[in-house]
């Protein structure tokens, strides 16, 4: 009978109504909370971050999670799940279990034996039923659990009798990384290496550094590894793409390797090795991509994880959990250190401080975060200095070696050229002595090393200034760019307004030109970088239509792309603003004639500029004329030091109408963008205040013969401006640009004319010989 009812329920497919019945397992709740007293709740105490010197009553505080606050009229109650103990305890496990329907065989009160014939012919009508309906949520389950658990027998019976999860290196592809380290091996028998073995590196980080097809190191690489390896401090003085990066990245890898082979390093507490801070975001990237591409020849390689702004902190945070090697700004490190405490524990046991371009870092009134990082990673944790001994001056603060590098430790670089005070040069013991006051080195007398005592600038470096008004920048940087059609230019501004509006003035020219500076987002600026170093300038393109000065890249950039950026192939550097101060002037011209590479670097020089000019040549040049008792001005004569360019001005003149309507075109271009923008943002100020917007009474309420209203006029006449001006503007730009410029051959005849070039089908942007820069 029981057989008949069960076929004949509705509901069909074996599903039973749950109702509760006694003896039945019951379903948990949604929540599974229930009331619980407020000392009953799981506290914790609250884990102030040790940056506050003083918390305010904080000590103490104490938090508790997932409990619901209930308030039922004047009395509150707090929800909470059931410990682990009670929920053992309560019901025997019941609540722990769901409710997967009632068994088919009844429980009775009976003593156990052999089931009775009307039970036997239950079970087996239900299981007629179970096979003839699909299966349920639980069955699907517990096949699928033994589908896995097979699977699992099959693999331990056939693999090895160790787990896999055990064996780290069954989690890598071994043949892949064979096959890859011999084709390196194959590659690397080309380089010679024995000027690297003094120095006394692992075979693994020679075979990397001569897959990187090193054969020789630099003077400041030699000079610096051996005494890093030692475990001393260091402060390394070298110019400009020396190699200053490897000098302190090859030691640090080299360590990490042997806690890596010695088993120091464990999975479960992992701290980082390094900490390597940078001023510039550019800077902090490209030390992580050199470091990267040291370890691709490696067959472990440390994890480095780069912490800059810009970027989603969410994902630096993750990183930084499993990061050996951390390079960062100081800024996003501050930040994401005075947050987490486990960070900032982290960082205080790495055995390597990397300072770069420290100059700038340590300089009175920038980077104050900077500060605050070496404070905290010098302060003792609670509790630590009762640990410690009595004698505070015999026992170092910590065990990290302390690495600085930069191209410029002379204090007196640092003035700026408008001041009128005297500068005295600082020798080897005064910047020593200022180092010491700002950082706090392992040893009393870290190891000084100086690869250029004599001369701050690179030894491949020409060095030239152009005179010009104050109007005629634009003019006289167009006729460089033109007499440099070939070459990968950098020019540096002071301004990003300046930034802005020559990179419209020169693609106006049909010049390839990308911005850089610190208003653009982060991955703007990366991308600016990867286009200008893709771009490859030829000075013959054929078949393609465009000139050679068409084809160059031109990046136009603040001091932002300053320091220590490795731009390949960089050969002419651009001052259109004279520098603040000595050792940027150093730093921009440093980005060409790096390693045996030569650059030019010029100077253009406006008639109020001249005093600053002269007190920059006189700081930068000062000690190549005291180690040759010479004058500087004796020194520029003999080639060292800057000279001056004197360009042709009939050949300046031939390019002025280009020139003209290139900045009419620019400056009617951003003076429309910024009015646009003003009035989007006082249309929509007068709305929220409920006024109305009325914009010729604005003009005319705003209006004023004071300093700047020259510029507010020029603004407004290129406004009105209509755009079919523009548009003529552009036409007889282009037609302008589709001619040579004749600099003074007759176009009747062909004297003067290069004729061998024309028939090889060169392209040039003048018609007739022209010299270079004369450098």
């Amino acid at each position: 009978m029981a057989v008949d009812k069960k076929r004949k329920r509705p509901g069909g497919h074996g599903k039973r109504p749950q109702t509760p019945v006694a003896g039945a397992k019951r379903q948990k709740t949604s929540n599974g909370k229930r009331v619980t007293s407020v000392d009953s709740l799981a506290w914790k105490s609250v884990d102030v971050p040790e940056m506050f010197d003083d918390a305010e009553g904080f000590y103490g505080l104490e938090e508790v999670e997932g409990v619901d606050v209930v308030r039922e009229g004047n009395t509150v109650k707090f929800l909470a799940a059931p410990a682990e103990s009670d929920q053992s305890t309560d019901g025997n496990n019941e609540d722990n279990e769901e409710f997967e329907g009632f068994d088919d065989t009844p429980t009775g009160n009976g003593a156990p034996g052999a089931p009775s014939e009307s039970a036997q012919l239950g079970a087996s009508a239900a299981s007629n039923v179970q096979s003839e309906a699909p299966p349920s949520k639980a069955q699907k389950r517990t096949e699928k659990e033994h589908k896995e658990k097979g699977k699992k027998q099959k693999g331990s019976k056939s693999g090895s009798s160790l787990p896999a999860e055990n064996d780290p290196e069954l989690e890598v592809n071994v043949f892949a990384q064979a096959a890859a380290l011999a084709e390196a091996g194959a590659e690397d028998d080309d380089v010679d290496m024995s000027h690297w073995v003094p120095l006394g590196l692992s075979q693994q980080m020679l075979s990397a550094i001569a897959r990187l097809k090193f054969a020789k190191p630099t003077a400041i690489q030699a000079s610096a590894i051996p005494e890093v390896m030692n475990g001393h401090d260091v402060i390394g003085k070298a110019v400009t793409g020396s190699g200053k990066t490897l000098a302190f990245g090859i030691p640090i890898v080299e360590s990490w390797l042997a806690k890596a082979t010695n088993g120091i390093q464990t999975a479960e507490k992992k701290q980082p090795i390094a900490l390597i801070l940078s001023p510039t975001r550019e800077l902090a990237h490209q030390i992580a991509d050199h470091l990267k591409q040291l370890c691709a020849g490696l067959v472990t390689s440390p994890y480095i994880c780069s912490v800059t702004g810009g970027l989603a902190v969410q994902k630096q945070q993750r990183q930084l959990e499993k990061a050996d090697i951390v390079i960062g700004t100081p800024g996003r490190m501050w930040e994401v250190m005075s947050t987490s405490n486990s960070v900032l524990t982290a960082l205080r046991g790495v055995g390597f401080l990397v300072v770069d371009e420290a100059d700038r870092l340590l300089k009175d009134g920038h980077f104050k975060e900077a500060e605050e990082i070496l404070k905290a990673l010098d302060r003792t944790a609670p509790g630590d200095d009762e640990e410690g001994s009595d004698d505070e001056d015999e026992a170092p603060r910590h065990s990290r070696q302390t690495l600085v590098f930069s191209a410029t430790f002379n204090k007196a670089l640092q003035q700026k050229l408008a001041g009128k005070a005297r500068y005295n040069l600082m020798g080897e013991a005064e910047s020593l002595e200022y180092l010491l006051k700002k950082l706090n080195f392992r040893e009393p007398r870290p190891k000084f090393l100086d690869t250029n005592p004599v001369s701050q600038m690179a030894e491949n470096l020409k060095e030239g200034l152009i005179q010009c008004g104050d109007l005629e920048k634009d003019l006289y940087l167009y006729a460089v760019l033109l007499l440099q059609p070939s070459r990968r230019a950098l020019i540096f501004t002071n301004s990003i307004n300046t930034v802005r509006r020559l990179t419209s003035f020169l693609q106006n020219l049909n010049l390839s030109a990308s911005a850089l500076h610190s208003d653009m987002e982060q991955k703007a600026r990366l991308r600016s970088i990867e286009r200008f170093k893709a771009e490859k300038p030829s000075a013959n393109d054929k078949g393609t239509g465009k000139s050679p000065a068409a084809a160059s890249s031109i990046l136009v950039a603040t001091d932002v792309a300053a320091r220590g950026l490795d731009i390949p192939n960089v050969d002419l550097v651009i001052h259109y603003h004279v520098p603040r101060s000595a050792d940027d002037y150093v730093h921009r011209s440093g980005r060409t004639a790096r390693a045996a590479n030569s650059g030019v670097s010029v100077l253009l020089c406006g008639p109020k500029e001249a005093v600053p000019t002269q007190r920059l040549i006189a700081k930068v040049h000062a000690a190549a004329a005291a180690a040759s008792n010479r004058p500087t001005s004796k020194l520029t004569k003999a080639g060292v030091g800057v000279q001056t360019i004197d360009l042709d001005r009939r050949l300046v003149s031939h390019l002025r109408p280009r020139v003209t309507l290139a900045k009419k075109i620019t400056e009617t271009t951003l003076a429309k963008e910024k009015g646009a923008k003003e009035d989007d943002w006082m249309r929509a100020a007068a709305e929220e205040l409920g006024v109305e917007y009325d914009p010729e009474e604005l003009d005319q309420v705003g209006s004023w013969k004071g300093r700047g209203s020259g510029r507010k006029q020029r603004e407004k006449e290129a406004r009105a401006v209509t755009k079919a001006e523009v548009k003529q503007w552009r036409w007889e730009l282009k037609e302008l640009l589709s001619k040579r410029v004749n600099t003074g051959v007759s176009e009747k005849y062909l004297g003067g004319v290069d004729v061998d070039g024309l028939l090889k089908g060169a392209r040039g942007e003048f018609l007739g010989q022209v010299d270079g820069l004369g450098l």
